[in-house]
């Protein structure tokens, strides 16, 4: 199902008119001379994302470039410009390097190659100048070297150094090189480079169709197609691959893999167009910020049927969750549309993880886009939750963005594992609740940012919003819903014993003036008190006589306003439960920590 739908999309948006071209990251560019000759002292650095260089309209080729031998046209990388290893210094085996050196001498040799034909079909000066510029195979250029850092850093392996045209040194990542000469980029040259491609694309989808094996195709249900034995292109953009990976693949050399003495993606018999159509669909919207979201080790891809900019801004309340945005969403999330459209309309969303070469579906939905829309704005009402403090305007992720949220989980967002995510997307735009045991890293997350950090944990709004969310929806009919707002109310010990404690810890801090040094009953007791509430709490009340009386004979606090309505207020905690629990279950701990986070709020904004 999701190929199919894959492939209609792709047929619905058009996405065949530029089938012989993708966009492509190029960081570096070779300027030449009339006469193929370097202009400068380097080379010049395009300005892109994430030092990768911009992205350009650039030649694909529908050949396995993987196993090597086989390179793009007009921009590659250094090992097909010039025949150098991306690891020269790498240690391998012998063979096993002589089988990388020849691979890279054959990708060395297409690149250059594919050059040449060109210049023959279209008599293009450029091309000329370019050949004349041909490196020879693996001997670097002089604005290229192998080595360490010019700081030469302890312990610094070597790489490859890039001279650029101001003469600055920088280190070579995975990068893609291209041409400009005469002033002129060769990939945006439509009086030869890019009307040539045009026609080679097409002549070699042609060979690949004839060549191919016929049947019947899974994805359209028709009869004596050309089939592909590998699925291309490949998908791009998917955390933790490779320059690229496969949605559909086996192993060719495992009989494991193998049905009835099929080979490759044979024993999932797909027509070249269909392959071709479900990766160009994918490849399209994992570069595009209205139909998909990067989620830490994951992406997920979202689009609609028919209603094609109806989920434009989708991706950026996820993504960003700007307060403004969601509000407007929240009123009016459609803006005229009819409601019986956005019953029929279905929505489709997948989350897609890495694995090296190869592309996991991690989760798969579909469903109306009315019920879409109404999932994600119970999402933000599930999240809301007054903070302790306004958002002071200055963070780079507000609180409610979903990778914010899914890094309350974990200690660093390198950590967040694919599964994660999929669950909180799913749980935006499918309604599902997250599984009760995500409450649990959040839970040790808070326990020990508070140990160390004390109340500077407490700011991180993230964690308290998602744990009101899992509570919520694994919520039992007998137990407290947690809201928006504190229950002073609420009839629950976990959500009180956790109110109790912010109480005590803030008449401890009054008692101090506010100014206490080292750790407090909070920093102290709030993992245990969070687990087993009877074992701690008897011994914090009898300390907290001795606060109490502390602020009673203290000068500073006079006038009505004397306790702060400390005492009134532990009395009216008590007055909600009979007795301390003697343990919590992942849950009630949960109820506890919102609990303590609600009078936290409350009593800095009495404060």
């Amino acid at each position: 199902m999701l190929l199919q739908h894959l492939n209609d999309f792709a047929n619905s948006r058009k996405l065949f008119d530029n089938l012989a071209f993708r966009p492509k990251a190029v960081r570096w560019i070779i300027t030449l001379d009339d006469a193929g000759k370097l202009e400068g002292r380097g080379l010049v650095e395009t300005e892109g994302e994430k030092r990768r260089g911009k992205e350009f309209d650039c030649p694909q080729t529908m050949g396995a470039k993987n196993s090597g031998g086989m390179a793009e046209f007009i921009a590659d990388n250094i090992t097909a410009v010039f025949g150098l290893d991306t690891d020269p210094e790498k240690s391998m085996p012998e063979n096993t390097r002589e089988k990388r050196n020849r691979n890279n001498r054959c990708k060395y040799d297409n690149f250059w190659k594919q050059i040449e034909q060109a210049c023959e079909e279209t008599d293009s000066q450029a091309l000329r100048c370019l050949l004349s510029f041909k490196p020879e195979p693996g001997q670097p250029p002089d604005f290229l070297r192998c080595g360490v850092s010019s700081k030469n850093k302890p312990g610094e392996e070597p790489a490859w150094w890039i001279t650029k045209a101001d003469g600055q040194e920088v280190r070579l990542g995975p990068d893609n090189f291209s041409f400009r000469v005469g002033g002129q980029l060769l990939l945006e040259d439509e009086t030869h480079i890019r009307p040539f491609w045009r026609k080679q694309f097409e002549k070699e989808n042609k060979d690949r169709e004839e060549d191919a094996p016929r049947g019947l195709c899974l994805v359209t249900g028709e009869s004596n197609r050309p089939l592909a034995l590998t699925h291309n292109p490949k998908v791009q953009g998917v955390p933790n691959t490779m320059s690229g990976a496969a949605l559909v693949s086996y192993e060719k050399s495992a009989p494991a893999f193998s049905s009835y003495g099929f080979r490759q993606s044979l024993n999932a018999p797909t027509s070249i167009q269909a392959a071709t159509a479900y990766c160009k669909a994918l490849n399209w919207m994992l570069h595009r910020e209205d139909h998909s979201i990067l989620l830490g080790q994951a992406s997920c891809c979202f689009w609609t049927q028919n209603e094609t900019d109806a989920t434009s801004s989708w991706g950026a309340l996820l993504k960003q969750a700007d307060p403004k945005a969601v509000a407007d969403f929240l009123k009016s999330p459609w803006g005229g549309r009819e409601r019986e459209i956005l019953q029929r309309e279905q929505f489709h969303a997948v989350t897609l993880a890495g694995n090296s070469g190869r592309v996991a579906v991690r989760h798969w939905m579909q469903v109306t886009l009315d019920s879409a829309e109404k999932n994600l704005r119970r999402w933000f009402r599930d999240l809301d939750l007054k903070p302790l403090r306004p958002p002071s305007g200055k963070e780079n992720m507000p609180p409610l963005a979903l990778f914010r949220l899914a890094c309350a989980t974990v200690r660093e967002a390198k950590d967040l594992q694919p599964e994660v995510t999929a669950q909180l997307f799913r749980a935006a735009l499918e309604g599902t609740a997250p599984s009760l045991t995500l409450l649990h890293p959040v839970l040790n997350r808070l326990r020990v940012d508070i140990a160390r950090d004390g109340g500077m944990a407490l700011l991180n709004h993230s964690r308290f919003a998602l744990a009101k969310l899992i509570l919520n929806r694994n919520r039992k009919d007998n137990i407290m819903e947690i809201p928006e707002r504190q229950n002073a109310d609420a009839g629950d010990a976990a959500y009180q014993c956790g109110r109790l404690l912010a109480v005590l810890a803030e008449a401890q801090a009054k008692a101090h003036d506010y100014k206490l040094k080292g750790p407090g009953v909070v920093e102290r007791y709030f993992g245990t008190a969070m687990t087993s509430p009877a074992s701690v709490f008897p011994t914090l009340l009898r300390l907290n006589r001795h606060h109490l009386d502390k602020i009673r004979k203290s000068d500073k606090y006079e006038g009505p306003d004397r306790f702060l309505d400390l005492d009134k207020t532990i009395q009216d905690v008590f007055t909600k439960f009979n007795c301390f629990p003697r343990t919590l279950n992942l849950h009630a701990q949960g109820r506890f920590a919102i609990g303590f986070y609600q009078q936290k709020a409350r009593d800095r904004a009495t404060r």
